[in-house]
C-alpha cells in the first residue's frame, strides 16, 4: 500500500480512518476536504468527477460503505468540533447537505459500485460494511505475524485450551469443550507434524502471543485459528485469515463452530451445511463454510 484512496458517504468517518491508517503505515495524508473548501464556506468546482482518475492512480481502496443511520451519527457527533479535514467549524447541519446524505444510498453508491467494478483483480479494494468491521481491519496491521517453529507448539496447546474453555462457553457445554480441548492436552507431535506441513502462522500483539492459524494450500483448508482469551476483538483473527486466504489457490474452506460462525460469515464465508462431530464419544455441532476468493466486494 502506497497511494491509498478512502470513499464513502459523509459521516462514515473517512478522515478518522485515514488519520488511523496514517498513523500505523507512516504514509503522507491527503484531506480532499481541504482542497474543495475554502475558509469562506465557499469550494472550487466538484471533485467528485475525478473518482475515476483517483482510482486509476491509487493501488489500494477503502470503502466505508456503512448504512445510512451511521453517517447520520456520524455527522451529527462532529458539530462543534474542531476537524483537521475541514477549514472551518460546522456548527449547523446544512439542509443541503443532509439531503445530500439522505439521497446517498440512491444516488451515488450505485455509481460508486459500477465504478470499482474494474478494478477487481488489479487493486485491492476493501469494502466495510460496519465500524466494527473497518476497527478490526486497522486493529490487524498492528499485529505482527510470523511463521510457525516447532518449539511454539506447548504454547499453542496451552492457548488452545485456554481459549476454548472461555471463548466458547456461551456455545457449548462443559462436557463439549473438555471432549474439543481435554485437559490432558492435544498429541504434540501429530500437532507439530500438522503445523509443518501447513501454512502456519503465529500471530503476536506488543511481543505477547496472541493467537495462531493454520491453512493446508493444496486442499484450502483452513484448519485451526484460535486467539488468545484476553486479545478478542484485537484484530488477530483478522491479520492471522487475511494472510492465510492469500496462500489458498481457490475457494477456503473451514468447519466453524457456533462461536466462529459469525466472524467467518463477516469474511464473506458462507455455510455449506451445519453438521454434528465427534470428539472422544461427545458430539458437538459445527458449520462447514466456504468462501470464494473473487474479490472483496
Amino acid at each position: 500500500m502506497q497511494k491509498i484512496l478512502v470513499i464513502g458517504c459523509p459521516g462514515a468517518g473517512k478522515s478518522t480512518f485515514a488519520r488511523r491508517l496514517r498513523d500505523i503505515t507512516g504514509l503522507p495524508l491527503y484531506y480532499l476536504d481541504r482542497l474543495w473548501h475554502k475558509a469562506d464556506r465557499t469550494h472550487i468546482t466538484d471533485y467528485s468527477r475525478t473518482l475515476p482518475q483517483r482510482l486509476e492512480a491509487c493501488d489500494t481502496v477503502f470503502f466505508l460503505d456503512f448504512p445510512l443511520e451511521v453517517c447520520l451519527a456520524g455527522v451529527e457527533n462532529r458539530r462543534g468540533a474542531q476537524r483537521p479535514d475541514m477549514p472551518w467549524v460546522e456548527e449547523e447541519l446544512d439542509a443541503e447537505f443532509l439531503q445530500y446524505i439522505l439521497d446517498f444510498g440512491q444516488a451515488q453508491l450505485p455509481a460508486i459500485r459500477a465504478m470499482l467494478e474494474p478494478y477487481r483483480g488489479r487493486r485491492q479494494v476493501f469494502a466495510f460494511h460496519s465500524r466494527a468491521e473497518a476497527d478490526a481491519w486497522l486493529n490487524a496491521l498492528a499485529v505482527t505475524l510470523r511463521p510457525y517453529r516447532p518449539g511454539d507448539c506447548p504454547a499453542l496447546a496451552a492457548l488452545f485450551y485456554e481459549t476454548v474453555h472461555t471463548v466458547n462457553t456461551a456455545h457449548y457445554t462443559p462436557a463439549q469443550l473438555d471432549a474439543w480441548a481435554p485437559a490432558c492436552g492435544p498429541d504434540l507431535a501429530a500437532w507439530d507434524k500438522s503445523f509443518r506441513a501447513h501454512r502456519t502462522l503465529v500471530a503476536e500483539l506488543d511481543g505477547r502471543l496472541a493467537g495462531f492459524g493454520d491453512l493446508d494450500p493444496a486442499a484450502g483448508y483452513l484448519d485451526r485459528l484460535y486467539v488468545h482469551k484476553d486479545l478478542q476483538g484485537q484484530g488477530v483473527a483478522t491479520a492471522l485469515c487475511n494472510a492465510l486466504e492469500e496462500a489458498a489457490a481457490g475457494p477456503v474452506v473451514t468447519h466453524a463452530s457456533v462461536t466462529a460462525r459469525p466472524f467467518f460469515a463477516r469474511r464473506g464465508y458462507r455455510v455449506l451445511r451445519a453438521q454434528q462431530v465427534e470428539r472422544r464419544g461427545v458430539t458437538l455441532a459445527n458449520y462447514v463454510m466456504e468462501k470464494a476468493q473473487t474479490g472483496d466486494l
